[in-house]
């Protein structure tokens, strides 16, 4: 009776430190996951990595948001060779939902040379009630081969001085389809044929004429981190673009702030 009790004690306290993880190693198990995500891709095929790794309610944008294991499951066979790496990732302080963005290529197959598509990804990941991470929305922005640069992985820092503030979902959701978003010096801008850059980085103002319609959200458990995301329409000069959009936020300074704003033109 005392070795089954013991035996329990010790199980309990192995769980215990399997769950009790640092924020930083909690931020390096999500990295992982991304990084196992394309190793799938890469050994298995691009359709088998994502029916494995995104949740059963998991999205992309196929133009429109689309269940992503269902798409893949029912898309033919192909050759191609989609790899990919993440240079960028935070998470929540729930330590169990965070994103993670960096470039990807696209090659005809394993045996070829030379990339034929390329451009950055956006994942939204969380845990599931088995401890396993799996992408909860992913939508990926295009641009140039040429484009390509090597990206050195830079996770997101803890702030041991923030304090621990929970977003509402009434301001996150008034916020999402404002004119003027609120960027700050670190957000992340995607714009198609472009490589990506921080707002601190932009030569000028994102444009303030997009028109948003929410289609969903997603806040963390802790309320400190959110995805949204919808459709767009925005004039230009040659006529009126539509599109559809993932921005993912974070509250800083008591206020929702967008981490990452990508807005992806629909194929005509």
């Amino acid at each position: 009776m005392k070795i089954t009790a013991f035996l329990l004690l010790a199980l309990l306290l192995c769980a215990f430190e399997a769950t009790n993880l640092t924020r930083d190693e909690a931020l390096e198990s999500l990295a992982n996951a991304e990084r196992n995500f394309s190793a799938t891709s890469e050994a298995k095929g691009l359709h088998h990595a994502f029916v494995e790794h995104m949740a059963e309610d998991g999205l992309v944008f196929s133009p429109k948001p689309t269940n992503a294991k269902k798409l893949h499951a029912a898309a033919p066979a192909s050759t191609a060779y989609l790899s990919w790496y993440p240079a960028y990732a935070d998470i929540s302080n729930s330590l169990d939902w965070g994103y993670t963005t960096g470039p990807y290529k696209l090659k005809p197959s394993a045996e070829d040379d030379k990339v034929v598509g390329a451009g950055f990804y956006l994942s939204v990941w969380g845990k599931q009630p088995d401890g396993q991470w799996k992408v909860a929305i992913d939508m990926g922005n295009s641009f140039s081969p040429n484009l390509l640069k090597e990206e050195t992985y830079q996770p997101t820092p803890a702030n041991p001085k923030a304090k621990k503030v929970k977003g509402a979902k009434e301001d996150l959701l008034s916020k999402d389809v404002q004119k003027v978003q609120p960027y700050f010096t670190e957000t992340l801008i995607y714009r198609h044929g472009e490589y990506p850059y921080k707002y601190k980085d932009g030569v000028i103002e994102p444009a303030s004429n997009v028109v948003y319609t929410n289609l969903g959200h997603e806040l963390s458990p802790a309320a400190d981190m959110a995805y949204t995301y919808g459709s767009y329409t925005q004039p230009t000069s040659k006529g009126e673009v539509a599109g559809h959009y993932l921005k993912v936020w974070r509250v800083l300074y008591g206020q929702w702030k967008l981490v990452a704003h990508n807005l992806v033109p629909d194929k005509k």
